[in-house]
């Protein structure tokens, strides 16, 4: 299966990190490969996500089951 693409939030105050990575990981849920977070300049970061595919049987199981 191809990757799906990194989804990046840029500019982010650190007060903000914990929030981004919490509601990140309630959308993905276990399909979470990796959370980056970055210093870009004057104490913003940024925040990349990327996901990973997860088995199309499974996925079409769950969704059928409304589990979605």
């Amino acid at each position: 299966m191809p990757r799906r693409p990194t989804d990046t939030k840029g500019g982010v105050p650190l007060r903000l990190i914990p929030q981004l990575v919490r509601r990140w990981i309630q959308i993905v849920g276990e399909e979470l490969d990796w959370i980056r977070v970055r210093r870009s300049a004057h104490n913003l970061y940024t925040v990349s996500v990327r996901t990973r595919p997860v088995d199309r049987a499974y996925g079409m199981a769950r969704l059928a089951s409304g589990a979605i």
